[in-house]
């Protein structure tokens, strides 16, 4: 590579710089579905549901089959508040049932098998025959017609009504008398069936209250006679007097205690303190124990008054003088009574401090008993409580069951329900079609269906890039821009919307687009910026060309560079020829000052004030080779020398890896992409690849936005109201609508 090339380290710094931004960049949140995008998704394919909803409804429809002729009539009954009503012997426990649970307790039994034997067993043959008749095959006269069970079991369908305690049966037939017997049936038939069955249930509870009664009432005897041998046994008349006794002890006895142990401490301390003093030798006169004990103290004193008369002798007589030899006497005779009374102290300190030791002992024992004695008393009280209360318990239950056996005598005598015939069922005269509302319910729920399941279905699978959400929230990247589709623009003018102002709302988007790339962009000029796409004709090689001339309406001499070089366009965009540019001079390898008179042999034209062009000068079927000459070539040096912006226009980044290549000379990358065209996951790649390179990139040019559809992609940027907008503005007239 060539000196004037970008050195190792710059290529460093970039990436790092690189690397720097994408660490910066908010973390892409799952996709998560909102309200918006799913209506989003239905206002775009909507037709696409109705074209399958409708003839699918129409073809639901005429394939049903003819229905038949239905008549249909109901029955009601009616639940009266039952008063004084005989519970079960459970209700002792629980009587919580509330009236919506008796209900359906109702309709679960009239749909029960038990209650369709009663019910069937209670029609007549002539009924049956009613019944049966018109569900005969006319084609198989002597087949035989359907049970009773297939026929009333799917068209008697009992049901509660709402805010009312009234069972309603309806019923429907072929033949209207028959739906009005089977309804009417049913009525009277269950009122009946309840009354046999609390008949049943009244007896059945007498026979069971009764045996409950005597085995409750050999309880309640044995309870008693438990409860009075317990008394015997503990003599519980004097059961309180005795504990009484046995917790005043327990005081006495702990005080004693306490004193002893006091004593007992007092005791121990004054033979420690001896023991020590015998031990070392010294004298006992600090202990006040043996101070204080018998002629010890006087002692002391006697031999004080003798040593105190000695030494005045001292001064007058000499050893052997008969008075000094009577003091040694006397003083002798002192010393060996205090030392006799001091074994005496000694011995008694002993003996006091092991009795002290013995009666704490004895107290302990005595106190230990005293308790065991009071806990006792206490657990013979306790159970004696116990079986005083299993006694009244069990005589509670006697007494509630005895109540529930009256009640139940008295209930035996009585109507036992309170169901009624609210209202009968009428014979129909005209009929009824169910199956004509449900054909109708039906055919709106695949319609409605097939209308929303569609669209939101094509739309959940559709990961096309179509929306700002998706370059933001699912890319990650920035959306720069939304051009809007060039409509009654000729082609051969698209490069040239911006430069000759030929849609006020396009002209504003480039103009956004220009401030967007001004207010990210972190490199100052000059520099090299490079416009891809993920694949070819969305637009790349048009955008570059009207941001070119922002770039050059705005005083920036901007030079566009055509490096597609498999398939260049740029000079078709602006009819112009192919002969000169970046081939022709790779191929020849020279290089032009870049002068002003050298660029047109270059091939650098002029296009307007401050806008040039460098076509490709042909095309190659390698053009790698090319990009990697360039690569050591100084010629993107000179160009950024010469020009404040070079746009480099580039083949498909997810197809060629020419625009790669390129971005390791630009400074900024800006991504064309065209409205509904390429996946995300196409797109994401592609975006990471450019990251690699060292190239930061700006963001995302959504192309090709239809109009109608500019706001409802979650676009609302610069150009997107319409031209009439724009225009009204500059003239100051009221701006239109959008």
């Amino acid at each position: 590579m060539s000196s004037s090339t970008p050195s190792d380290s710059s290529s460093l710094r970039r990436k790092s710089k690189a690397a720097a931004i994408r660490a910066q960049m908010p973390a892409v949140p799952g996709l998560s579905i909102k309200p918006k995008d799913l209506w989003r998704m239905f206002l775009e394919r909507w037709w696409i549901g109705a074209l399958v909803a409708v003839p699918a409804v129409v073809a639901f429809v005429l394939l049903q089959p003819k229905p038949e002729v239905i008549y249909r009539t109901e029955a009601s009954l009616l639940f009266e508040t039952r008063q004084n009503r005989v519970l079960p012997v459970q209700a002792i426990v629980d009587t919580s049932i509330t009236r919506d649970v008796e209900l359906l307790v109702h309709i679960e039994q009239i749909r029960s098998q038990t209650f369709f034997e009663a019910i069937q067993s209670s029609f007549t043959p002539a009924e049956i025959e009613k019944i049966q008749r018109p569900y005969r095959d006319p084609e198989r006269p002597s087949a035989p017609p359907p049970s009773l069970g297939e026929i009333l079991r799917p068209r008697v369908s009992p049901y509660i009504q709402k805010g009312a305690t009234i069972m309603r049966i309806p019923v429907t037939h072929r033949d209207p008398e028959a739906a009005a017997l089977i309804a009417n049936r049913y009525a009277r038939k269950y009122i009946d069936f309840n009354i046999d069955i609390a008949m049943t249930g009244t007896n059945s509870a007498i026979v069971f209250l009764r045996n409950q009664a005597e085995e409750t009432r050999k309880e309640v005897e044995e309870a008693e006679r438990n409860l009075q041998q317990y008394r015997a046994k503990y003599n519980m008349a004097a059961l309180g007097e005795n504990q009484n006794v046995v917790l005043k002890k327990v005081a006495s006895l702990g005080e004693n205690l306490v004193s002893g142990q006091i004593s007992q401490v007092s005791l121990q301390a004054q033979l420690d303190k001896v023991e020590v003093y015998l031990r070392d030798k010294r004298d006992f006169q600090e202990v006040s124990f043996i101070n204080s004990f018998g002629a010890i103290a006087p002692t002391r004193a006697e031999i004080t008054q003798l040593l105190a008369a000695r030494r005045l002798m001292e001064e007058r007589y000499l050893e052997d003088h008969p008075r000094m030899k009577e003091n040694s006497l006397a003083l002798a005779n002192a010393r060996q009574r205090l030392a006799a009374d001091l074994d005496l102290a000694v011995a008694e300190l002993r003996s006091r401090t092991a009795f002290a030791i013995e009666y704490v002992s004895k107290l302990k024992s005595e106190l230990a008993t005293a308790e065991n004695d009071a806990r006792a008393l206490d657990q013979i009280s306790v159970d004696y409580k116990f079986l005083e209360q299993h006694a009244a318990t069990k005589k509670g239950t006697y007494q509630a069951i005895m109540n529930r056996l009256n009640d139940a005598n008295i209930s035996a005598q009585m109507e036992n329900t309170n169901i009624k015939i609210f209202d009968r069922a009428y014979i129909p005269s005209t009929p009824s079609n169910p199956f004509q509302g449900q054909t109708v319910a039906k055919a709106s729920a695949l319609g409605l269906l097939l209308l929303l399941g569609l669209p939101l279905g094509m739309g959940l699978l559709d990961t096309r890039v179509k929306s700002a959400v998706d370059i933001e929230d699912k890319l990650g990247s920035h959306l720069l821009a939304g051009v809007r589709f060039f409509k009654k623009i000729p082609i051969n003018q698209h490069a040239t919307v911006f430069r000759d102002s030929l849609d006020e709302a396009l002209t504003e988007v480039y103009r956004g687009l220009y401030s967007e790339i001004e207010l990210r962009s972190e490199c100052p000029c000059p520099k090299i910026i490079l416009l891809s796409s993920s694949i070819p004709s969305e637009g790349k090689s048009v955008t570059s060309a009207n941001l070119a001339a922002v770039f050059a309406a705005h005083g920036k001499r901007t030079l566009l560079v055509d490096c597609d070089f498999r398939r260049p366009s740029l000079h078709r965009l602006f009819g112009l020829s192919n002969d000169r540019g970046i081939l022709r001079w790779a191929q020849t390898h020279t290089l032009p000052d870049l002068a002003a008179s050298d660029e047109e042999e270059l091939g650098i034209r002029l296009l307007s004030p401050n806008l040039h062009l460098l076509t490709a000068g042909g095309s190659v079927k390698k053009p790698t080779e090319i990009i990697e000459r360039l690569a050591s070539s100084p010629l993107m040096d000179r160009l950024k020398r010469s020009f404040d912006i070079v746009i480099l226009d580039t083949p498909p980044a997810s197809i060629f890896p020419d625009a790669l290549l390129l971005a390791r000379h630009a400074a900024e990358v800006i991504y064309v992409c065209k409205f509904k065209t390429v996946r995300r996951s196409v797109v994401k790649r592609t975006l990471a690849k450019f990251e690699s390179t060292g190239a930061r990139v700006l963001g995302m040019v959504l192309n090709q936005l239809p109009r109608s559809r500019v706001m409802s992609y979650d676009y609302e940027g610069y150009g997107s109201y319409g031209k009439e907008y724009y225009k009204a503005y500059g003239e100051n007239d009221p701006a239109p609508k959008a």
